[in-house]
């Protein structure tokens, strides 16, 4: 599936993960959970209402997530470090898994959860808490293990030459409390002489900012090899709770991890819609082969989040109109239009509910867009731009594909555009494709009843437009399903400027 709607609908700025990976970004890869499998966007659906019917229990997984990406990151570690430290960072993640399990079989227990993501966690983690190897973990857990939990820091003991070159190293000691930034002048000037033991002589350095990756990895392995060193005599002794450990069942809930983190964040964005007073739904999951969308109420979410009012609109896709070419008065909302229908569709791919009071939807194994671009190459004109985009977009298309053209072709005047718009109105309906071709040349509208007419059309054409009211020529900002009236909205705008014949005559400055 091309992913480029991902982009272009901006959806990866409204479902964002907070907490940052073991490389210090926080990324979501939204392409990896688009699909069009049934299955799969129902088991999403389930574990999102989950979310979405209890507020506290979103709170809840809200608030574990970081443990979990914690818990990933300790095991990245420590899969990557040596034998003869990985028992230190396997019993520095004991706590972490203890702490988890005991969290989630305390709140996953407070809730009625109907879907089967939520179900298989919890009688996953209900069967670890009752068990005896789980027991024995807390139980053998030794009081040197306090040490490792409440490390903060560490100190470095460094031998040097005259010529500055360090000659031998080793660690003095190992710390409960951090180290703060100093500087020696800084305090001279201050008259501070008081003797703080974890005060550096100058100020703190972050090593991401001054290490490569993999100079960070060798500095980390080098001082846990120290501490290992420090450690070894104790270690032995906790070499069978380490075994349980590794041998436990937490791997059941990194299965889940890519699922969980994505679901919490989309149940955040929601709850944020509906804070804002604006529906969403959960739709309704109809097969592939009914093409099916009806959507009642929708709106598009980027722009209602800033602040924007927008009022809901009502659309489907049936038998007799399965393209839609859209047209009526500029300013009257047909590109927020498109996007709504858009984004619905997107989201319901991802698995997730959409921005409507109600909605059926049918995947998609292609959405293309095309909306207008900033053209930034001068020897190439916007028409052309805009030829080739159509031209790619198409190759993609296909039976069970969602195209959407906004402006298509407003690069050229009408005497070009209508052919050219024609023929791809044409292969459009010949392979039955659904879609909406927003344009402002009201004579492309006439080719409906032409292409409807042809053998090989699969997809009936039919029309949108955008209300206006008639008297003032205000935007109302409602879509309905009939043909454009080019002719009234030019009569609007030429009294608006005075360009109408009456007022022309007179000579009136308006």
């Amino acid at each position: 599936m091309n992913t480029d709607f991902i982009k272009e609908l901006n959806i990866e700025m409204l479902i964002k993960i907070k907490e940052s990976t073991f490389d210090g970004r926080g990324y979501l890869n939204l392409e990896r959970y688009l699909t069009t499998d049934i299955d799969t966007i129902n088991y999403r659906l389930d574990a999102l209402s989950d979310l979405l019917s209890d507020r506290t229990f979103f709170y809840a997984m809200q608030e574990i997530m970081p443990q979990i990406s914690m818990l990933q990151e300790l095991r990245q570690f420590s899969a990557m470090a040596r034998d003869d430290i990985e028992n230190l960072y396997s019993v520095r993640d004991l706590n972490t898994y203890i702490e988890l399990v005991e969290y989630l079989y305390t709140n996953l227990n407070k809730y009625q959860l109907n879907s089967a993501m939520f179900s298989e966690i919890k009688k996953a983690v209900n069967e670890i808490h009752s068990s005896d190897e789980y027991e024995g973990i807390k139980a053998k857990l030794p009081e040197n293990m306090q040490l490792i939990t409440e490390l903060k820091s560490i100190t470095i003991g460094v031998n040097i030459d005259a010529a500055m070159r360090p000659i031998e190293s080793g660690i003095v000691s190992l710390n409960n409390e951090v180290f703060v930034s100093g500087n020696v002048i800084d305090k001279l000037f201050r008259l501070d002489m008081s003797d703080n033991p974890y005060e550096c002589a100058a100020p703190l350095s972050v090593p991401p900012k001054i290490f490569t990756k993999e100079e960070k990895q060798l500095f980390e392995s080098t001082v846990n090899t120290a501490v290992h060193k420090l450690l070894r005599s104790s270690l032995k002794s906790w070499k069978p709770t380490v075994k349980a450990y590794s041998e436990s069942k937490i791997n059941f809930l990194m299965r889940y991890y890519e699922n969980l983190r994505f679901l919490v964040a989309a149940a955040e964005f929601f709850y944020t819609l509906k804070d804002m007073n604006y529906p969403v739904c959960r739709p309704k999951v109809c097969s592939k082969e009914e093409k099916k969308c009806v959507l009642k109420e929708i709106y598009y979410p980027e722009f209602v989040l800033y602040n924007n009012h927008m009022k809901g609109n009502d659309f489907s896709f049936d038998e007799n109109g399965m393209i839609y070419i859209f047209g009526g008065a500029n300013g009257g909302g047909k590109t927020l239009f498109a996007r709504s229908v858009a984004i619905c569709q997107a989201l319901f791919q991802l698995g997730l509910y959409v921005p409507a009071e109600y909605a059926e939807l049918s995947p998609c194994d292609e959405i293309l867009l095309h909306f207008q671009k900033k053209n930034n190459d001068v020897s190439q004109s916007r028409f052309m731009e805009e030829c080739e985009r159509i031209s790619k977009l198409m190759k993609y298309a296909g039976e069970y594909s969602l195209v959407v053209c906004d402006e298509a072709l407003s690069g050229t005047n009408g005497t070009e555009a209508v052919p050219i718009a024609e023929e791809v109105l044409k292969a459009m309906s010949a392979k039955g494709c659904r879609g909406i071709f927003i344009t402002h040349v009201h004579e492309i509208g006439n080719s409906a009843d032409i292409i409807n007419g042809l053998d090989f059309c699969k997809s009936k054409i039919d029309h949108l437009t955008v209300l206006t009211d008639e008297r003032t020529g205000n935007r109302l900002y409602k879509v309905v399903r009939n043909h454009p009236d080019g002719k009234s909205d030019a009569s609007f705008i030429a009294k608006k400027y005075g360009l109408d014949f009456e007022t022309l005559m007179r000579g009136e400055i308006k």
